[in-house]
């Protein structure tokens, strides 16, 4: 019997963005459908370390990686940070991965990156930080407008229709932010782009793949490299004494169930108007699996 998969292995990662080096709770979690485990390294120096690795030796399969960060600002950011009206998704990851730092012990300078941001703006939309008041232009609470920018992409309003919660991207601190862990994953995904080795062998879902079945389809060797948000969907608490452990094992296995059964090319047909499209593929990016 022919098999109608798409992919060969499938890696599900949780991701983080402490400042220093953490494991267990609230920290990074891989998940691997070759092992049919999940990992915990306490850096995202040594995360991305084991991701090359992966792909390194991912020859011959055809592999899909999903991290759980938008892969994207709400419409209008990218040419407001680049003055250029036409920047898109892949200049804001190049500034990213040039402007912030992140060493081999997770410190890095998020807020202040972002902090210079709002003042380049003039009001810019970040907003959140830990510990004690900054006296600079990142607020501690949420703004009263946003405005020119929009609070949420379209994929989150999509969610938020479903009845989900998910976080703004301008948020960067505080129980359930993601504002951070996006700043310093897509700067990962930018430096694992520009690796000699692995960049040519990766396809940035669905920024350089487009929208539809086909998107889906990799050839042998290739990687395909996804958002991910694992909470959207029930988890197998039993897989995995820690939720966020337990979270990737569980989007393995329910991914590698639904490719095998043929059903997986659904998650890469999201129901999208012309200029919904037009703004998800040149700047905001999507949820794998939000239709």
């Amino acid at each position: 019997m022919v098999s109608m998969a798409l992919f060969d292995r499938v890696v599900m990662v949780d991701w983080s963005a402490n400042s220093t080096p953490k494991r267990g709770r609230d920290s990074i979690w891989l998940a691997d459908s070759a092992t049919g485990e999940a990992i915990n390294p306490p850096t995202r120096f040594t995360a991305m370390d084991i991701v090359r690795s992966i792909t390194a030796d991912t020859t011959s399969d055809r592999l899909l990686i999903g991290f759980d960060f938008s892969f994207g600002y709400p419409m209008g950011f990218a040419s407001a940070l680049n003055g250029n009206p036409d920047a898109g998704w892949a200049d804001v990851w190049s500034w990213l991965a040039d402007s912030v730092s992140d060493d081999d012990r997770n410190r890095n300078d998020r807020l202040d990156i972002a902090s210079a941001v709002n003042r380049r703006l003039g009001s810019g939309p970040f907003w959140g930080y830990p510990g004690k008041a900054r006296s600079d232009s990142l607020p501690r609470t949420r703004p009263a407008s946003y405005a020119p920018f929009d609070e949420f992409r379209i994929a989150e309003h999509r969610v938020r229709a479903a009845g989900h919660r998910p976080f703004s991207s301008w948020q960067l601190a505080y129980p359930g932010s993601v504002g951070s862990q996006m700043m310093l994953g897509m700067r990962c995904l930018e430096l694992l782009r520009r690796d000699a080795l692995t960049g040519p062998r990766l396809r940035i879902w669905p920024f350089e793949t487009g929208i539809g079945a086909d998107s889906a389809v990799v050839e042998h060797g290739q990687v395909l490299i996804a958002e991910i948000w694992p909470s959207m969907f029930p988890i197998d608490a039993d897989r995995h004494p820690i939720r966020d452990a337990a979270q990737v094992l569980t989007m393995v296995d329910h991914i590698m169930g639904l490719d095998t059964a043929g059903e997986l090319s659904t998650w890469f047909e999201p129901r999208l108007s012309a200029d919904e499209r037009r703004v998800v593929l040149s700047e905001e990016g999507w949820t794998l699996g939000v239709l």
